[in-house]
């Protein structure tokens, strides 16, 4: 019998109660007006219909985007590993085994409430494209080319110039931020373990979040400037 998938979904609950409760606020907001109340002396009562549009929009929009996605948050097969949305341009990807050498569990802090998002990471091998090797490996090149222009050198200063390389062996070239939906560690272990044997799945914690995603604005940075350096040869 072949090993189980391990899928994880996202919440139909959690929008559907934003979305009566925003609806909720905005009833008795509306019963307050029509008892006598006016919005603009009432800052209390319109705050609440503000909070209530919100709310709703805010469940109305994850109840969407989740059904676009087929429910699914992150599946584990045996075709590999698959993200409904990576950050940070929120688009779909899936990595076969042979791309993958660990997954990375981790989490980042967020400015509002003081609180954490969880977050699961893929690191893929050194050869696969997009990792930090590739990164590394292409930055090295651009700095030892003799002509290149001074406006390009200097942007290439600026750069950090990518994980340590100590630091490799866990640096994350994609995650998804674990939003609307849950997983479970262990479970996510077995069907690591089960279809793709070799490939662990380790954890950090919100402090080593710029140690294993931080180089990537470093590698968006080098590819804008590499783009920009072959417009202004072209002339354009």
């Amino acid at each position: 019998m072949p090993p189980r998938p391990y899928i994880a979904r996202f919440s139909r609950v959690r929008p559907v109660v934003m979305i009566l409760g925003g609806v909720a606020v905005l009833v008795v907001s509306s019963a307050g007006v029509a008892r006598g109340g006016r919005l603009g002396r009432l800052p209390p009562l319109a705050a609440l219909v503000f909070a209530g549009v919100v709310v709703a929009v805010l469940g109305a929009v994850r109840l969407v985007r989740a059904r676009r996605r087929g429910w699914t948050a992150l599946a584990v097969d045996s075709a590999g590993v698959r993200f409904a949305a990576t950050v940070p341009d929120g688009e779909p990807r899936r990595f076969a085994w042979d791309e993958v050498s660990a997954l990375v569990l981790f989490s980042r802090r967020t400015e509002f409430l003081h609180g954490t998002v969880k977050c699961v990471g893929v690191r893929i091998h050194p050869a696969a494209a997009g990792s930090p090797e590739r990164h590394l490996a292409l930055l090295e090149q651009t700095l030892s080319q003799v002509d290149l222009e001074l406006h390009v050198w200097e942007r290439l200063r600026e750069l950090d110039g990518g994980p340590a390389r100590s630091r490799l062996e866990t640096a994350v070239a994609f995650h998804t931020e674990v939003r609307g939906w849950r997983f479970r560690r262990s479970r996510l272990e077995e069907a690591a373990w089960a279809h793709g044997p070799g490939v662990p799945v380790v954890a950090f914690t919100s402090g080593s979040y710029h140690d294993l995603v931080g180089w990537r604005a470093d590698q968006r940075r080098l590819r804008e400037i590499l783009d920009d350096a072959r417009l202004r040869r072209w002339g354009w």
